[in-house]
């Protein structure tokens, strides 16, 4: 075998174990998802503390959100059947319906992503892949590191350093007490009555760039 083969083969080699690398995540899961964002706006440097309860429903195409910030509750719910996202106070009991800026749902680490490596997390307790990919969708514009456990593509962790609607920003996030299905659906996607039937321009309230951002990014 000439060496023209030789290499030929160590690269197919290596392009099939980046595209064993791929994963797609699970169709219906609930899990926590716990943020802290630091970002400036207008020269002032601010921390923001989050967790969530969140419903990642694909196979319904939509993504809600139960989140506690700032001493208030809110849902988010992403409808990317209608291209609409819903941000609900229900501490104030006031709405807003927002156009989305994709009616494409991700369902796996995109096909553009660069793997980085792996790790393991305890005594070998989880074994996770990283991945790290540019982002420039609506506001937001920088770039993500997602990781994921090894074998069935489970969120474990998200970082994004960029900026969203101008503002700088890091975000880190971490993913814990995954549960396969959804258990109460309408917990998460029920609109209530006081939403609103027009589509707001933007927010005019809301949970700022942390929860905006939803997963995936």
């Amino acid at each position: 075998m000439d060496v023209k083969s030789v290499l030929f083969l160590l690269l197919v080699a290596v392009a099939l174990s980046q595209a064993q690398k791929q994963c797609c995540f699970p169709d219906q899961y609930e899990a926590i998802d716990g943020q802290i964002t630091g970002l400036v706006q207008s020269g002032q440097g601010t921390v923001q503390l989050a967790s969530a309860q969140i419903a990642f429903d694909y196979t319904n195409r939509r993504l809600g959100e139960i989140v506690t910030v700032q001493g208030s509750m809110y849902q988010e719910v992403f409808d990317y059947n209608k291209g609409v996202l819903y941000v609900i106070n229900l501490t104030m009991k006031t709405c807003q319906k927002v156009p989305l800026p994709t009616m494409q749902m991700q369902h796996c680490v995109p096909s553009n992503a660069t793997y980085v490596g792996s790790f393991y997390a305890g005594d070998h307790k989880l074994n996770a892949d990283t991945f790290s990919y540019s982002i420039n969708e609506g506001s937001a514009v920088g770039n993500v590191t997602l990781s994921v456990s090894k074998d069935n593509c489970i969120p474990f962790s998200q970082t994004f350093v960029g900026s969203s609607g101008g503002n700088q920003m890091l975000t880190v996030a971490g993913f814990v007490n995954y549960t396969p299905g959804i258990q109460d659906p309408s917990k998460y996607f029920t609109i209530p009555n006081y939403c609103p039937a027009f589509l707001t321009p933007e927010p005019k309230e809301g949970l700022g760039p942390a929860f905006t951002m939803k997963f995936p990014l």
